[in-house]
């Protein structure tokens, strides 16, 4: 009989609870964790079937390079060696702007960031690409505005709300809030909430619903700007909250005034004017809170609907309070602060486009390595990161990987994305090892895990991708040589490693910068885990409310905080609350007089132009593609390719495309046949299969399909029909409209 050991979903940002059992070195059950305090026993199908994301035929088992078409097994010190001299002799050859750096971290764990990203500035680069940029930098973008710094990332406290707007949100299949189908049963079946669904498909979530509305896809601006003008209109707005907590209404207010709100819905949105009124009423009169997804993320004005999906929650009182709009608590922040009118921001040289939270949007990474500037990128190490099916236009990935000079692939399965890397190193998965997220977002208590290994290592060469890292960055001659002190120092503990620590960057302050990587070398090899070491350092460096909320919770105020905080870490691998922050959520902000700044120059002016002519006719399609495709559906059986072995769905969802019932018959298509979808980058072959749940004009294709599974591939790989020029001013692909048409075999 195996034994129980607690860990937490990889698969997701929710990172729920599990509890797996583990019979010779397998997990052969899993459930959910009811001691843990955030997901509370709570999981979903994903994560019943971690067990295919780390037993599957695919892991990579020791380090190879490529030779000719095909790869040969290397050793560790052969793979360090020959990659760390290729570097140099790129850097001396085409000088820091020749590297880049992507992914580094997902969903399951982010430790190797922190090295990966000061091996890329030692490098001299900035260039740091991860799907943090794939889908979210608008919204970061606008929150860093109106917040004061961008990683001041604000969430709808929906758990404690009487109103929930999921607008492009599909929370039924993609969760993304703890425990996110009890939470819309309960809002679904209390007369005393309402669930609010502003979709144009009929989703799982919007049957819930109790008010669904089925706005025409891309119109969400001209709906926002009517809900702000009716709330005005109507008086509704929370003039006392505007007064002691907003900065700049006075001169956002006047462009709202004379906005024909009736017309917008009914001609330009397609939707019942009255349903649309009382939604405004429950939004400013109820504690309501808005959470929005790719539906807003990945469409067309996604900088400008963000904006205005603030604006919306300002005016009604909903930023700060319980059951709004809340800036959560966090031991390290999702980014950092990279606010673009800064001089010494860094622009790539082909797009010029700027980083938001220190990332560049993966869509442009294509055309930053095949182009013909001399200060091109030639390098790129990528990590824990599947470009080839997770970001747009595979075709030009492919392209651009082969325009290389090096390419190096750090990862735990044999991807895509490593089948065309020079070199493929093998890390442990993230339940053979110690790591965490920065996903936990809670207020105003902070929750924290630190997932353990719940295997020993199923590959014996495999190592941490922080690891990995530090060896590059040591044969790269960047690490100082050592005092053998500092290694004696971290065997007698973590405090008094810290003031080891502490004391050799006072006598050695041009290591300070290199004090990250200190700790993971010295204290790793005395915890036997770079990332155990890493966890040990955000500890210690943590903000002064972080500690003064530890503090408050019994916690020594003096250095012994960080070793009895991690002790009690160790000892709940179910997590545990650290900190309690002040309940005061003003004052998370990080504008100078704690008030919302909410004007955003470079936004009002598209703010004004956009008129209902305007829009009416910007939704137009062309003739030669007269459908809007959905790329990346969200349904339970997607964890994109992080589950390699395909046969855990049993429905072979990966094989189908999503037609409305009127458009099927107006093509003559048919139910399980093939039909032909064509984009404007490249056209495929997928069954079809007719579904009340697709909305006219649309057609829907999920993610992770074109899967190579043990030398087969699964299915449609979606992003093979998506460009990456399809893309906003921020460089998100618009994966929510693309332009395409389907034809009958």
């Amino acid at each position: 009989m195996g034994d129980w050991k607690k860990t937490s979903c990889v698969l997701c940002a929710q990172n729920c609870g599990l509890e797996v059992m583990v019979e010779d070195n397998r997990i052969i059950k899993v459930r959910g964790d009811k001691d843990n305090p955030r997901s509370q026993g709570y999981t979903c199908r994903k994560g019943l079937n971690i067990a295919h994301y780390v037993h599957h035929g695919d892991r990579i088992h020791y380090p190879m390079k490529k030779v000719g078409e095909d790869y040969v097994r290397i050793t560790w010190e052969e793979a360090i060696k020959e990659i760390s001299e290729k570097i140099l002799q790129i850097k001396e050859k085409h000088g820091p702007k020749a590297f880049a750096y992507a992914g580094g971290g997902n969903v399951g764990g982010q430790m190797e960031v922190g090295i990966g990203l000061r091996l890329l500035s030692l490098l001299g680069s900035r260039y740091y690409y991860s799907s943090l940029g794939q889908e979210f930098s608008n919204v970061f973008w606008v929150d860093g505005r109106v917040a004061g710094k961008q990683g001041l990332t604000s969430m709808p406290d929906s758990h404690n709300s009487e109103t929930l707007v999921a607008w492009g949100w599909n929370g039924w299949m993609s969760h993304q809030t703890p425990r996110t189908r009890i939470l819309l049963k309960e809002f679904a079946n209390n007369p005393g909430k309402k669930l609010i669904v502003i979709d144009p498909r009929l989703s799982e979530t919007a049957k819930l619903a109790d008010i669904h509305l089925p706005l025409r896809p891309g119109s969400d601006t001209m709906l926002l700007k009517a809900f702000i003008s009716i709330i005005l209109d109507q008086g509704w707005e929370d003039k006392e909250f505007i007064s002691n907590h907003v900065n700049g209404w006075g001169e956002l207010g006047s462009l709202f005034v004379g906005f024909d709100a009736k017309r917008a819905v009914e001609e330009v949105c397609g939707l019942d004017y009255q349903d649309v009124v009382e939604v405004a009423r429950l939004l400013a009169r109820t504690k309501s809170s808005i959470h929005q997804d790719l539906g807003i993320y990945m469409n067309r004005n996604s900088t400008l609907n963000n904006y205005l999906l603030h604006i919306l929650r300002a005016i009604t009182g909903r930023f700060c309070v319980e059951g709004g709009q809340i800036f959560p608590a966090f031991l390290y922040p999702i980014g950092s602060d990279s606010d673009e009118r800064n001089p010494k921001t860094w622009r790539t040289v082909k797009t010029q486009m700027f980083p938001v939270l220190g990332v560049f949007p993966p869509a442009i990474l294509p055309e930053e390595i095949s182009n013909d500037h001399p200060e091109r990128i030639r390098a790129l190490i990528v990590s824990a990161s599947n470009p080839l099916r997770s970001w747009p236009d595979t075709l030009a990935y492919e392209k651009a990987l082969a325009d290389l000079e090096l390419s190096v692939c750090i990862d735990v399965a044999y991807t895509e994305t490593a089948r065309h890397c020079d070199y493929i190193l093998p890390s442990v998965s993230y339940l053979e090892s110690y790591d965490t997220t920065c996903f936990s977002y809670s207020y105003p208590e902070l929750y924290f895990q630190m997932r353990q290994p719940v295997l020993e290592p199923i590959s014996p060469e495999a190592k941490e991708g922080s690891a990995i890292m530090l060896e590059l960055i040591k044969a790269l001659g960047f690490m100082p040589e050592l005092p053998v002190s500092l290694y004696q120092a971290g065997e007698k503990g973590i405090t008094f490693y810290l003031k080891s620590l502490n004391g050799y960057l006072m006598e050695n302050p041009q290591y300070s910068r290199l004090a990250p990587l200190i700790l993971g070398e010295t204290l790793g090899k005395a915890l036997g885990s770079v990332n155990q070491a890493l966890i040990t350092g955000l500890l210690a460096n943590g903000s002064k409310a972080l500690k003064a909320g530890a503090v408050a919770m019994g916690y020594p105020a003096d250095i012994t905080m960080v070793e009895k905080m991690f002790k009690d870490i160790l000892g709940h691998p179910e997590g545990l609350i650290i900190s309690k922050f002040p309940r005061d959520n003003f004052q998370m902000l990080k504008t100078p007089d704690k008030k919302l700044a909410l004007v955003i120059e470079e936004l009002l002016e598209p703010l004004k132009e956009a008129t209902i002519e305007r829009e009416k006719e910007a939704l137009k399609m062309p003739e030669e593609f007269p459908l809007i495709l959905h790329a990346g559906l969200h349904i339970d059986t997607v964890a994109n390719t992080m589950i390699r072995n395909p046969h855990w769905d049993k429905e072979k969802t990966w094989e189908k495309m999503w037609v409305n019932e009127a458009d099927a018959a107006r093509l003559d298509l048919i139910d399980g046949e093939k039909a032909l979808i064509k984009t404007k980058t490249s056209s495929a072959k997928v069954l079809v299969e007719i579904s009340n749940l697709a909305a006219p004009g649309c057609v829907y294709i999920r993610h992770g399909g074109g899967l190579i599974y043990e030398g087969k591939k699964y299915g449609v790989n979606v992003n093979e029909l998506v460009s990456s020029t399809e893309r906003d001013e921020l460089g998100t692909p618009l994966h929510r409209r693309i332009p395409c048409r389907v034809e009958k075999l």
